[in-house]
């Protein structure tokens, strides 16, 4: 069932696309990653990461489409894919309708592998947000001076999707309603305050789960930080409430144009439970325009201990 639902969705796309084409120029880029990655003590093995490709097409000032093929191992599924509407000019309101990649926090603006300088998500993301929370629903957005501003409603989490997460059909008769507000007080610093809520797996409860996050982001010169707090919970069926946190700060530091080093510290911890604390240390360089090599090695800590320490390294072409 979930295979015929990726083809019909992957159909669906491509007929989309075809109709784009005869009303607006159609713009295709995407990239491309190889993979290699060994725990302590184990050999590194090499693969195919994620291969991605985007189309763009424009059929006034105003209404706009985007979508994107994702092709992970053996899945095959929708990244962000939707129909964008200005509403009012200078970016004040838009509408997306459509598969979005969720804007709760500040992670998901770097979901696509080039985006993200560092090989791996952070421990919030994996754990809190279904690894990339990927939705499908309508989003208001839109930017005034010193803020901006995302409010939706879409299906909601609970289910497993294809490859990235995502809701291409709903499990429960209810939705996720949320949002997130930035405020920009000054250049390079930027504030935001995230909340979701709604149903979770067979939707008996309309606030069965919530999310509340904020985040930060500052950037001078060669420096960038940023870094999520995010508390959550879920009512499971038979299990009472699941109540969960997570955290991870982030700092870059560019040498030159072209070279870079990244350390990040993060935890999630169960309410009741033991912390699992990550911190990642990498290094990525840029050696055209197209063509990124990355690597990191993860020291991860966790009660009871496991000695599962990664090393990873990718080479990310993009097109």
């Amino acid at each position: 069932m979930k295979r015929a639902k990726r083809i019909s969705a992957i159909l669906f796309l491509f007929l989309w696309l075809g109709t784009a084409t005869v009303f607006a120029e159609l713009a295709v880029s995407g990239f491309v990653d190889v993979l290699g990655q060994g725990q302590q003590g184990e050999n590194t093995t090499f693969g195919m990461g994620a291969f991605e490709i985007d189309f763009e097409s424009e059929f006034s000032t105003r209404v706009s489409f985007e979508g994107a093929v994702v092709v992970e191992g053996e899945e095959v599924g929708l990244g962000q894919t939707l129909v964008d509407f200005k509403l009012l000019n200078e970016d004040k309101l838009g509408l997306q309708a459509g598969l979005l990649d969720m804007p709760f926090g500040i992670d998901y603006q770097v979901f696509a592998t080039p985006d993200r300088k560092l090989v791996t998500p952070p421990l919030v993301t994996e754990l809190m947000m279904d690894g990339g929370w990927g939705d499908v629903g309508v989003n208001f957005y839109g930017s005034l001076t010193h803020l901006n501003y995302n409010l939706y409603v879409v299906n909601g989490m609970g289910e497993d999707g294809a490859v990235p997460v995502n809701q291409l059909a709903d499990n429960n008769n209810a939705k996720t309603v949320g949002g997130r507000i930035g405020v920009l007080p000054t250049e390079g610093l930027e504030l935001g305050f995230s909340y979701a809520q709604g149903p979770y797996l067979d939707g008996a409860a309309d606030e069965a789960l919530s999310r509340i996050g904020g985040d930060v982001q500052f950037a001078y010169e060669p420096l960038e930080v940023k870094g999520e707090f995010v508390t959550g919970k879920e009512e499971l069926p038979g299990a009472g409430k699941n109540e969960h946190e997570g955290l991870y700060i982030q700092l870059l530091g560019r040498a030159s144009e072209k070279g870079y080093g990244v350390i990040r510290y993060g935890y999630w911890k169960p309410k009741g439970g033991d912390r699992v604390t990550r911190i990642t240390i990498g290094l990525g360089y840029d050696l055209i325009e197209n063509i990124s090599l990355r690597s990191e090695y993860q020291i991860n800590d966790e009660t009871p201990g496991v000695d599962n320490n990664l090393f990873s390294a990718q080479a990310v072409l993009s097109f």
